[in-house]
């Protein structure tokens, strides 16, 4: 049997024609070798930064071996004369499979090559056979003339191929796609130079190579697929850019009626248009499309855009249906209150009062006011809406008692979670000191071991920003398996974890066990104070970075223990026992030595989390610095000047001497966060790092908030935003002042996820924890970035979950600060008038009254300013303002 190393040494020509003839016992035994040689050639060793195996001349070697042996779903399609001879070799339902899989791959991922047209002219050639399935139209779509670089223009390539044009083409209209590829996708993520697809179907249109009716029918068939939203998209814009006539809408109002019932709002705006048009032309089919055509409207006076169901409520009107009357009542389902008045005004003008009362309760309050006004005595009494309760009765949570792991089977379980998920931080701690005390295993963990490896050569090492890596390799050291690859350096922040992750690694590997001080037990990573003092007065002598993690742990409240716990603690020597005491109210450091240093500043943050310790700053350089002898602080500004970016958080106070990251003084590090500036943690860390000063988790917020700025656009922030609003919800300790800055960034982010997991923090720490005029003041800051409407919406869920008190409070500190053109704030003054109508109180607050009285003309935001002041519920200025 050849080998691999054998076959390298051989010349390219007599190379070749060995490798056409390998046999199946062969392929069988070279394909997993050739393949791991290659990867390593191609990039593998590059991205482990370790010097090249393989010299270019044995990688093009490689390249052929690999396609005599691999199999078809772990190659691409043949680059070259000779790697096709190789394929063929292999005989036609080999090439037929390889096509197969190549398309596939084109047809799912975000493929740059233009492989889409080989495999077209193998097809031509007759060396496959393929049929125009799903798979095949998606990579026509994606690679056709190539996806970022221009290999001709698609529809000259159409019109040179006929057959593609008839096999392929029009199924462009049937098949959805993917998150990778899809029409609209492609279109908007190829290169400059790349002909669209939008612009092709044009240009066939332009000499008649394609009919125009057939495009027609086949974009108004294609809305009607249920295609979502943006993909959906694609198929709108090509109808639109057609514009058809009036005789080519009036021949599909069938289909238009049929779209009014879609899910997707364009596509509801695009038939409502059509139609509307068609019915002005005195070209509507009353007696053919009435059933289809109210069943149709009465969907479409819901859809979300208020223009669009504006629009077909009058159409409604004006068509004059059978049911005009129910698709009129209909729309008084509307979220929007302009879309209920209308609604409400029709019904009022036909007389029939009847569908008004039956809504008057669910109606907006400013609709069902003027409503009230019209119906007279016919009206029910108004009635207070009970105001919902938050769930918990207690304002500061109690954080619950951790487990410790103390079985093999049961740390293996663990493992097996954090490798596929390496951001549960209990778990996290649990497991890294479950293996410090159980040592290794390396019967129980080799599966783990092999899973963890495998990981670690196969997937990307920022993917979890390298925590991976860190779990990965306590596993492996747990089997006793050779590490992978090497950590590389990390974010300063992150050094205590990963020395005391390390340290572990260290003691799995040389057999030895110990049971970790820092070990939490209650949520948070809170280590309760008695424990920690049994720990510490029978244990060995800690290691120094675990010294600090537990003193960092100690509480809540440690410097207010019981009086018990203190005097237990005077059983425990050293320096170590002289920081414990003093973390829990005991007399402060005399002459600390250099050494002792990072015990007396984790000490000395524990004891007052976030106030300044003059016994520390009074011993002069090297403790009075901001994590240090004082309280770390960050201020939230404004720079308009800036581009981008344009809200800075900026660490505030002393900062310490210039010096390498020390990992046992990880509060000075954390309380030198410049998030604006600096290298920070990913979001993948956030959980864990948290847990290291559980007493003060202002430095998290301080490195989340930019994310979560960032995020207001639509950038992924990793889940950074959702973990910072979970973080303080869940925190036992009083909330720091980054914290409504925080939940503010949430109500606007981009994510409705994020946005209701805000909605969930302002409910459970309004006004008890978090004050509104704090949260205001936030907003305030960050409202020249933020769309209002989304403030808007949120602050609305906030109201209905039943904080309407705070949410008035919110908006009465807020609006004055506001400028009264800015886009969107219509609808926070919409929302307070609703609020002060739902409660039937008036505004009182001075600086509210004179912004108001302030707001003139006719824009959404004055008529509904002049509302809230005068209590006139429903000024009819123009409503399509703003």
């Amino acid at each position: 049997m050849v080998t691999l190393t054998e076959l390298l040494a051989l010349d390219d020509g007599v190379l070749l024609d060995r490798v056409c003839a390998f046999t199946a016992d062969e392929r069988a035994t070279l394909h997993r070798p050739a393949l791991h040689a290659w990867e390593r050639y191609s990039w593998r060793d590059e991205l482990d930064g370790r010097k090249d195996r393989y010299t270019p001349a044995e990688g093009r070697r490689l390249d052929l071996i690999v396609f005599a042996a691999a199999p078809a779903d772990r190659l691409y399609w043949p680059p070259g004369d000779d790697q096709l001879r190789v394929a063929r070799s292999r005989g036609g339902r080999f090439v037929t499979a390889l096509a197969r899989h190549v398309l596939h791959t084109m047809a799912t991922e975000d493929f740059g090559a233009p492989d889409f047209n080989e495999i077209r002219r193998a097809e031509r050639d007759g060396l496959v056979t393929l049929d125009a399935d799903d798979d095949y139209v998606l990579a026509m779509v994606n690679q056709l003339g190539g996806r970022f670089s221009a290999g001709g223009r698609r529809s000259d390539l159409l019109r040179a191929d006929p057959d593609l044009l008839a096999r392929a083409f029009w199924r462009i209209f049937e098949v959805e796609g993917n998150r990778q590829v899809s029409l609209a996708n492609v279109d908007k993520y190829s290169g400059a130079t790349v002909q669209s697809w939008h612009d092709a179907v044009l240009d066939l249109l332009s000499d008649a190579t394609i009919d125009r009716a057939r495009v027609l029918d086949a974009t108004v068939a294609a809305l009607g697929l249920g295609f979502p939203q943006y993909r959906a998209g694609w198929y709108s814009r090509l109808h639109a850019a057609l514009a058809p006539s009036v005789d080519e809408r009036a021949t599909r109002q069938a289909g238009y009626a049929a779209l009014l019932r879609s899910s997707v709002g364009p596509t509801v705006t695009l038939a409502v248009d059509a139609l509307t048009g068609v019915e002005k032309a005195g070209r509507l089919d009353h007696d053919g499309n009435a059933a289809a055509l109210a069943a149709g409207l009465a969907a479409a006076v819901l859809a979300p855009a208020k223009s669009t169901a504006m629009k077909a409520l009058a159409l409604a009107a004006r068509a004059g249906a059978g049911q005009s009357s129910a698709v009129v009542a209909a729309a008084l389902g509307h979220p929007h209150a302009d879309v209920q008045a209308a609604a409400a005004e029709q019904l009022r003008v036909r007389g029939e009062p009847g569908p008004v009362l039956a809504a008057l309760p669910s109606l907006a309050p400013a609709v069902a006011t003027a409503a009230r006004r019209w119906l007279g005595d016919d009206a029910p009494p108004v009635v207070a809406a009970p105001v919902p309760r938050p769930d918990r009765t207690a304002p500061v949570p109690v954080p619950d008692a951790v487990a410790p792991i103390t079985d093999p089977a049961e740390l293996a379980e663990a493992f097996a979670v954090l490798l596929a998920d390496p951001t549960d931080a209990e778990l996290l701690e649990r497991a890294l000191c479950a293996a410090a005390r159980l040592g290794p295993d390396p019967v129980e963990y080799a599966s783990l071991a092999r899973r963890a490896a495998r990981l670690l050569r196969d997937g990307p090492s920022w993917e979890s920003d390298h925590l991976l890596d860190v779990v990965a390799g306590v596993v492996l050291a747990a089997a006793h398996t050779p590490p992978v690859r090497w950590l590389p350096p990390l974010a300063p922040q992150l050094q205590l974890l990963a020395g005391r992750a390390a340290a572990v690694e260290s003691a799995l590997r040389a057999g030895r066990r110990y049971a970790p001080c820092a070990e939490p037990t209650h949520a948070g990573g809170w280590i309760a104070p008695a424990v920690l003092v049994q720990r510490l007065s029978t244990g060995a002598p800690p290691d120094p970075l675990d010294a600090v993690a537990a003193l960092l742990r100690l509480g809540p409240a440690a410097a207010s223990a019981d009086p018990a716990i203190r005097a237990a603690a005077a059983a425990v020597p050293g320096a170590v026992g002289a920081a414990l005491r003093y973390a829990l109210g005991g007399p402060p450091p005399a002459t600390p030595t250099h050494a002792d240093r990072p015990l007396w500043i984790a000490a000395a943050r524990s004891r007052a989390p976030r106030g300044d310790d003059p016994s520390l700053i009074g011993l002069g350089p090297g403790y009075d610095a901001a994590g240090a002898g004082r309280a770390p602080t960050w201020r939230v500004s404004f720079d308009p000047e800036r581009q981008y970016s344009r809200i800075r958080v900026t660490a505030l106070g002393p900062a310490a001497p210039p010096a390498p990251t020390d990992p046992a003084l990880p509060t000075v590090t954390l309380g030198a966060v410049n998030p604006s500036s600096d290298r920070q943690p990913g979001a993948p860390w956030h959980p864990w790092l948290a847990s290291i000063w559980p007493g003060n988790i202002e430095p998290l917020l301080a490195i989340a908030l930019p994310h979560q700025l960032a995020s207001l656009d639509g950038t992924v922030d990793g889940g950074a935003g959702a973990h910072a609003l979970r973080l303080l919800s869940q925190t036992v300790v009083e909330l720091p002042p980054l914290s409504p800055y925080t939940v503010a960034a949430g109500l606007a982010s981009a994510r409705v996820s994020d946005r209701v997991a805000a909605v969930d923090a302002a409910v459970d720490l309004l006004p008890q924890r978090m004050s509104p005029e704090a949260l205001a003041s936030a907003m305030t800051t960050l409202a020249a970035v933020v769309p209002l409407n989304r403030w808007g919406a949120s602050l609305a869920d906030l109201a209905t979950a039943g904080r309407g008190a705070q949410v008035r409070a919110v908006l009465t500190t807020l609006l004055p600060s506001l400028d009264r053109t800015t886009r969107g704030l219509y609808s926070l003054v919409e929302l307070l008038r609703d609020e002060h109508l739902r409660a039937g109180t008036p505004v009182t607050a001075p600086g509210l009254q004179q912004w108001l009285a302030a707001a003139t003309g006719t824009s959404r935001t004055a008529a509904a300013a002049r509302s809230l002041r005068t209590a006139d519920p429903l000024d009819h200025s123009d409503p399509t303002r703003e």
